[in-house]
């Protein structure tokens, strides 16, 4: 497995080179098992990474990308198994907002069906990470309809909160 080559930014969202360089170097070898301490699913989970206050780091995206990725690479990961028919979460409905600030529906539903794909075993082509929950970013809408914020937002902290036992 080659390592990856993230994009070095001066400034914008970005994290410690150093940093993320040695933890891409533990991955990398947790999921090529060389002789290297080993990266638990958990520690991925967990990782954060400084920002620089002064000069270049990676790009904060690419970084994260790759760590939630990373994590179907290691040999603790937990693979779903499908949960029974009768035991299957529910997707949420959320209540639709016209004149005050929402989600994007599309966004959201596209989301929201990959979470529940993946907390309910199902196959999916990208399975959902608690990391990608909590950075997961929608566009708003103000004119158009949207989802209610405060709901979708709780959906969020719980399905994460479902992914991380």
């Amino acid at each position: 497995m080659l390592k990856p080559e993230f994009t070095v930014r001066r400034i914008g969202e970005r994290y410690d080179r150093a940093e993320v360089d040695a933890m891409v170097d533990r991955v990398l070898a947790t999921a090529n098992r060389t002789t290297q301490p080993s990266v638990t699913v958990a520690e991925l989970r967990k990782a954060a990474f400084r920002t620089p206050l002064f000069g270049s780091g990676y790009s904060a995206e690419e970084v994260d990308n790759f760590m939630a990725d990373a994590e179907q690479w290691m040999p603790d990961r937990s693979v779903p198994s499908r949960v029974p028919a009768d035991q299957q979460r529910q997707a949420p409905r959320f209540t639709a907002v016209r004149l005050r600030e929402g989600y994007d529906m599309e966004q959201v539903d596209a989301f929201v069906d990959r979470v529940m794909a993946t907390v309910n075993g199902l196959p999916v082509s990208s399975p959902v990470t608690p990391r990608e929950i909590h950075k997961v970013q929608f566009r708003p809408v103000r004119i158009s309809e949207g989802y209610d914020v405060e709901e979708v937002d709780k959906f969020l902290d719980e399905a994460e909160a479902w992914l991380s036992i």
